[in-house]
């Protein structure tokens, strides 16, 4: 039935193309369309160039001069989004982004539209994927979406990498940098590098940039080194990035793009033994530790793009090939028997056919449709280092045909609403589960084929006559197999014949999100609202039984809401602010209960306030409140509090930024992360309940650099 109304779908279409071609005057109705409501350009949302006012969802947008001058403060994306993006849960100060959520869930991660996650077995490695000097901006699309596949239970984070400068045959930026603690400097030391070529040739452009950065310890606001647990300290980075571009007429466009990360933590400390969650953090000691080094050796990723801007008349094309190849290391731990490193490995290779048709009725009744194919194989495996298989490879593959489609009612009623078939293959080898934790494993899974198929909606109305109030209702829907991985590491034995693939939990999940909100300019003043109720029939928290965290597939209701507003009050003064609330519970067994602080975040507020004493010097200051989180009382039984569950307590952080521009080639700046030099713990270390999480966050730390642009 699924596969027949696809069909019937795609049949619609084609008739919809064929109304287009014969309606003249198509193409200067959608320039007008496209005027609507907010002016800022977004891609990610509906997968061709969108205004925010035309999209009915909540949006956050990263800019290009937002990154540069925050890079100045951290080059952490994880704390630099953080920091910028309502629903986000804080940073966690290392080199994962495990207990960041964005609205209490999941988010999938990607680069270009080139899927990061892993979230056939999540390593919370994704967000670290790319460096700051490559990203021109970062889209991020809020509330649950399955318009890019697997996995964005919570919204989508893209970042969208540079382009060539088009005005010069050739042009370039070196840009170099020193950081380290303010008030505790000795062995934290550490330097970036960053130089970019770009330029347009002809029909030609091309952009080449490569960045290096070494990191030295990180000590805590009273100078106590931090522990190296997935620490950000000590860390050599490397990215190396090309895209070049061919126009080959006014209509069409091939380009390609390659994308180098690396990151590995070279170690001269080890974690202390005299930590103890709630009493005293780890802490950083002298020693090596053994096994191989931590990070993330590689994460190549590449595509090729071709755009035919009128492939039929009224409708484009966009063809993407892309490809990802992901490899990294987790600390070495006697949690396996015997002791050892995990690590992740990744494969993707996907196509994603896009068509935008335009089509124009009436004046009255006006739009366009998208609508194409996305093809994924991706095969995801975590091994131990030595060679033994802590879970095997999957091998998953995805066709999902969409559509989507945007029209206008009466000019100022936009209604969107779209449909997508995920059609999915998910091959599982014969395996044995191993020893880890106080899991005894040893028990043999028979492999086969699991089969998946959803069709997930989308719906939402934005009114966009009046700039000073433009609201929107929404609803969608996502499709996620979560961590698979985690499920089938943990097979039992069953009494009445062999364990199979079909005897363990692998039912897939789907996110209902339904979402109230607004945007507003008038004069000098924006703001923005959304109330959002997030419902799925399973969940994706986890639990602690004998020492191992178990996936607990509860029905669960995530709710809150985001506000933000700025206003312009001088030429050279701004002022921002934002505020975010989230909460959510799991119903367990007919008992409802809170959701773990690994999964809920605190409130967040968020202020900036920005000043240009002189056109060419510019100050920025960056507050950050994170707030109070105690929804749990200690376990009667244990004497403790269970895994996600610790009372977190409030934290404020101010950051510094100034920046001279003493021509159009020069420039200097100086960034200061946790200017008061607050003595804190993150969200993360305080609500996981584990005492190699419970690290401190950094104390005051500087970034001074200059930039020479020719």
């Amino acid at each position: 039935m699924k596969k027949i109304f696809i069909w019937g779908l795609v049949a619609i279409l084609a008739t919809l193309e064929v109304a287009a071609q014969q309606i003249p005057g198509t193409a200067k109705d959608t320039a007008r369309t496209s005027e609507v409501g907010l002016n800022e350009i977004i891609i990610t949302a509906g997968r061709n160039k969108e205004t925010l006012g035309t999209v009915p969802a909540s949006i956050t947008i990263i800019s290009g001069k937002q990154l540069r001058e925050q890079s100045a403060i951290t080059t952490d994306i994880n704390q630099l989004l953080s920091m910028n993006v309502p629903g986000l849960t804080l940073g966690t100060n290392t080199s994962t982004n495990k207990g960041q959520t964005l609205r209490g869930r999941g988010m999938l991660i990607m680069i270009d539209g080139i899927p990061q996650s892993t979230p056939l077995r999540n390593g919370d490695k994704d967000m670290r994927s790319i460096d700051l000097s490559v990203i021109e901006r970062v889209e991020v699309i809020k509330g649950s979406t399955a318009i890019y596949g697997n996995g964005a239970d919570g919204g989508i984070i893209n970042f969208i990498t540079i382009k060539a400068n088009p005005n010069k045959r050739f042009s370039g930026n070196t840009d170099v940098s020193g950081l380290g603690s303010l008030f505790h400097p000795s062995n934290t030391l550490g330097g970036r590098i960053s130089q970019n070529f770009s330029g347009k040739i002809n029909k030609f452009d091309y952009v080449a940039s490569g960045t290096y950065e070494q990191t030295g310890v990180v000590k805590d606001a009273d100078g106590v080194i931090v522990a190296p647990f997935q620490s950000l300290a000590q860390n050599k980075n490397l990215n190396l990035f090309a895209k070049l571009g061919y126009d080959i007429n006014s209509n069409n466009r091939i380009e390609v793009m390659y994308n180098y990360y690396r990151t590995m933590q070279n170690a001269t400390y080890v974690d202390s033994v005299t930590g103890k969650f709630g009493e005293a953090p780890i802490i950083g000691v002298k020693g090596t530790n053994p096994g191989d080094k931590q990070g993330t050796p590689y994460n190549h990723n590449a595509y090729v793009n071709y755009t035919n801007k009128r492939v039929f008349k009224n409708t484009s094309l966009n063809v993407n090939l892309y490809y990802q190849r992901f490899y990294t290391v987790f600390e070495y731990s006697d949690f396996y028997a015997p002791p050892g490193n995990s690590a992740i490995v990744s494969k993707k290779m996907g196509a994603r056919v896009n068509f935008n048709t335009v089509f124009n009725f009436h004046p009255n009744l006006f739009g366009d449709v998208t609508w194409g194919v996305d093809i994924l194989n991706d095969k995801t495996s975590q091994p131990l280092t030595d060679g033994r298989p802590f879970v095997p490879e999957m091998n998953m593959k995805n066709y999902a045909p969409y559509a989507q489609l945007k029209t206008y009612l009466f000019k100022d009623f936009l209604v969107k609403a779209g449909v997508r078939y995920e059609n999915i293959s998910l091959n599982i080898p014969d395996y044995t589960t191993i020893k880890f934790g106080n899991y005894a494993g040893g028990v043999f899974v028979k492999g086969g084929n699991l089969p998946y198929e959803a069709l997930v909606f989308n719906a939402g109305l934005r009114y966009t006559k009046f700039p000073a109030f433009n609201p929107f209702v929404s609803y969608s829907q996502s499709f996620s197999l979560y961590d698979l991985g985690r499920t089938l590491r943990l097979a039992k034995a069953v009494s009445n014949g062999t364990t199979s693939i079909n005897t363990i939990e692998t039912k897939a999940i789907i996110t209902n999100n339904y979402e109230a909100g607004f945007n507003s300019n008038i004069g000098k003043f924006n703001a923005s609202g959304a109330y959002f109720i997030s419902t799925s029939d399973l969940g994706t928290s986890l639990k602690d039984v004998n020492g191992v965290a178990v996936p607990e597939r509860a029905p669960e209701r995530v709710q809150g809401f985001e506000i933000t507003a700025g206003y312009q009050v001088l030429h050279n003064l701004s002022v921002s602010a934002a505020y975010a609330h989230v909460e959510g519970k799991k119903d367990v067994g007919g008992v409802k209960t809170w959701l773990p602080t690994t999964r809920i975040s605190p409130d967040k507020m968020t202020v900036n306030v920005n000043y240009s004493p002189l056109k060419q010097w510019d100050l920025g200051v960056y507050y950050i409140y994170s707030g109070v989180r105690k929804r749990f009382d200690i376990n009667p039984q244990t004497k403790q509090y269970d895994l996600g569950a610790g009372p977190v307590s409030d934290f404020s952080l101010v950051n510094f930024y100034t920046g001279y521009r003493f021509n159009s080639s020069f420039a200097v700046r100086l960034g200061v992360d946790n200017l008061l030099n607050a003595d804190y713990y993150p969200v993360a270390s305080q609500g996981r309940v584990r005492t190699d999480s419970y690290i401190k966050g950094s104390g005051a730390r500087f970034n001074a650099g200059f930039r020479y642009r020719f």
